[in-house]
């Protein structure tokens, strides 16, 4: 392999599985400082989550990239909140970031609002991360909420 051929498929690794915390990011001490409960229009919201990567037959040789299911509870187990939103997660894993957009809202409880992330880094299984999710209100404020020591778990 040739010297730029490396250099470009380390980047595109990097650029993967690190987020490049441009301006306006949160930085890694931020992620890491999150509150891991966050009080939003006198309500109380936790963050639950299920991280797991596909080993079953047909997914190929290494299993498939990570998946993340995260769900903003609401303590009161009142409705959710109809102002309130996640839009974007971090998974830390010792200095390694991965930063995606969430979709795929996914109407399990109503008291919680759980979203899906896709397409992760193959980290795992069995190994244990940070998970955080940017919450917003309707208003624009937005929130930093994180669960701590999540394991990434697998499917077989």
């Amino acid at each position: 392999m040739t010297r730029k051929a490396a250099l470009a498929a380390v980047f595109i690794f990097a650029s993967g599985c690190r987020n490049p915390f441009s301006p306006g990011n949160p930085s890694l001490r931020d992620l890491l400082d999150a509150a891991e409960e966050i009080t939003i229009d006198g309500r109380r919201l936790t963050l639950e989550t299920y991280l797991w990567r596909d080993f079953m037959p047909g997914v190929g040789s290494g299993g498939g990239p990570l998946l993340a299911l995260v769900r903003v509870t609401a303590v009161d187990r009142l409705p959710f909140p109809s102002a309130v939103d996640a839009d974007r997660l971090w998974i830390v894993r010792q200095d390694a970031v991965w930063e995606k957009e969430l979709s795929e809202t996914i109407n399990e409880s109503p008291h919680q609002l759980s979203k899906m992330a896709r397409d992760g880094p193959r980290w795992g299984p069995s190994v244990y991360v940070d998970v955080i999710v940017r919450v917003v209100h309707i208003t624009g404020k937005r929130y930093l909420l994180r669960a701590s020591h999540q394991l990434i778990g697998a499917a077989y």
